[in-house]
C-alpha cells in the first residue's frame, strides 16, 4: 500500500483550519526509485519526470531518488510495497516472479543473427519487449499485478561485447577462459566455446578484470565509464557475444498509485512511460558510441572476431532460441506449448522492429515510434487492472 502522509490545507487568515485528505489525483510528488548514480538512466529519468508535468498540466510532480531510496535488488518489492510510487525495474533480479517477461527478454542473441540494425538494436528490441510485455503476454500482465505493480516502459541496453584482458579473436581463444556472463543465454554460449561462466555483480567486475578472477565480462560498452571499467579493460571484441540486457521496467508503477489515477491522468503516464522508454534506449546508445571512442582514445585494443568464430557463434545462437522455449517451460513449470507461442511471437517482433528503427535519429522520433505502434493501442481505462 502507499505510505505517504496525506497533504493538508489549512484556511489561513480566517482563524479555520482543515484536514483534507486528498489521493493522488490532487497535486502530487511521486517517488521515483532508480538504482543508479548517473548516466543514461538518470537522465531518462530526468525527461520522464518533465514528461509527466507537461501532460498533468504541473498536477503532478516525480522527485527522482539516485541509488538512494532502493537498489536493483529492493525493487521489486520496494514498488509492490509502495516504498517507491515507481521504480527503474530490473525483473531478472526476480526470475521466479516474471518469467514470461524474461522468456522475452532472454532471447536478444536473435539480434546478432542480422546485419541490419548495427547500432540501433536497443531501439529495436525495446520495441519489441514494449509490444510483447503490452500488447501480446497477458500472462506478464499477471506477472506485473501480482505484484502490485503497473509496466509501463522498458530497459534496453547497446548490444554487447566482450572486455577481455587477452585478445580474443578466435574459437580457440575461448577455451578455458572464465567469462563473466549477465544470463542464461550467454552462460551457455560460453560453454558451448569450452568457457567457464561466472556469475558476479557488475559492481565487483572491475576488481575481478583486475585481479585476474576472470579473464572476460560481457556487458555494453557503456560499462567502460559507467563502472569505470576503460581503467582495467585491455581488450574489446566488438561483434560477440551479441545479445543485449532487456529483462526490465524502466518506469514500474506500484499498482495502488496508478490506481489512484483517473483515465487522463493514466494516459498522461503511458505517456510518460514511452519517453523514458525512447530515451534511456537512445541516451544508452549514444554513450556507447562515445565510450568505443573514449576507448580507442585511451589505446584499448579493438579486435573484430574471425569468420569461424562469428558463424560457430550464429549457428549456436540459432539453436539456443529454439532452446529457449524448453528451458522456461522445465524451470517454472509453465506449459511447453505456450512457451513456444510466446518464443515465436517475441521472434516476430524483433524481426517486426528492427524494420521500424532504420530512420530513427532523435529520441523524440523514438518515442512517437513507440506512441504510436504499442502505447496509443492500450485503453487507459482497463490498463493495469
Amino acid at each position: 500500500m502507499d505510505c505517504r502522509k496525506f497533504l493538508y490545507t489549512a484556511a489561513l487568515g480566517v482563524g479555520l483550519s482543515a484536514t483534507i485528505n486528498v489521493g493522488v489525483t490532487q497535486a502530487d510528488t511521486l517517488r521515483f526509485a532508480v538504482g543508479f548514480p548517473s548516466g543514461a538512466p538518470i537522465e531518462a529519468a530526468k525527461k520522464y519526470a518533465e514528461s509527466v508535468k507537461e501532460n498533468t498540466n504541473n498536477e503532478h510532480s516525480v522527485k527522482i531518488y539516485e541509488l538512494s531510496l532502493l537498489n536493483h535488488s529492493e525493487m521489486s518489492s520496494g514498488i509492490s510495497q509502495g516504498m517507491a510510487d515507481l521504480g527503474y525495474l530490473l525483473t531478472a533480479y526476480s526470475p521466479s516472479d516474471y518469467p514470461h517477461s524474461n522468456l522475452g527478454a532472454d532471447m536478444s542473441m536473435q539480434t546478432a543473427l542480422q546485419d541490419d540494425v548495427l547500432g540501433r538494436e536497443g531501439y529495436a528490441y525495446s520495441g519489441a519487449m514494449l509490444e510483447y510485455i503490452m500488447l501480446n503476454c497477458p500472462e506478464c500482465q499477471n506477472e506485473f499485478s501480482s505484484n502490485n505493480q503497473v509496466y509501463t516502459s522498458v530497459v534496453s541496453t547497446p548490444a554487447y561485447v566482450m572486455f577481455c584482458n587477452e585478445p580474443v579473436k578466435s574459437a580457440e581463444d575461448l577455451k578455458g577462459k572464465r567469462m563473466r556472463i549477465s544470463g542464461a543465454p550467454w552462460a551457455r554460449w560460453v560453454k558451448d566455446f569450452g568457457g567457464s561462466p561466472v556469475a558476479l555483480p557488475v559492481t565487483e567486475v572491475y576488481e575481478a578484470l583486475e585481479q585476474g578472477v576472470v579473464d572476460c565480462t560481457f556487458l555494453s560498452p557503456t560499462e567502460l565509464t559507467n563502472f569505470n571499467l576503460i581503467d582495467v579493460v585491455k581488450n574489446i571484441t566488438t561483434d560477440v557475444p551479441g545479445g543485449l540486457y532487456a529483462a526490465g521496467g524502466a518506469a514500474t508503477l506500484n499498482r495502488d498509485t496508478w490506481n489512484r489515477f483517473n483515465d487522463e491522468e493514466k494516459e498522461a503516464m503511458l505517456k510518460a512511460g514511452s519517453v523514458m522508454a525512447a530515451y534511456v534506449t537512445f541516451l544508452y546508445q549514444e554513450q556507447a558510441h562515445s565510450d568505443m571512442e573514449k576507448a580507442r582514445s585511451k589505446g584499448i585494443n579493438i579486435i573484430e572476431a574471425d569468420s569461424d568464430l562469428l558463424e560457430r557463434s550464429r549457428e549456436f545462437i540459432k539453436s539456443d532460441l529454439e532452446f529457449i522455449p524448453e528451458f522456461y517451460s522445465g524451470e517454472y513449470g509453465i506449459d511447453s506449448k505456450r512457451t513456444r507461442e510466446l518464443a515465436d511471437t517475441m521472434s516476430s517482433l524483433i524481426k517486426k522492429w528492427n524494420g521500424l528503427v532504420g530512420d530513427i535519429e532523435t529520441a523524440d522520433q523514438l518515442a512517437e515510434l513507440y506512441w504510436s505502434e504499442v502505447y496509443s493501442k492500450l485503453e487507459p481505462s482497463s490498463y493495469g487492472k
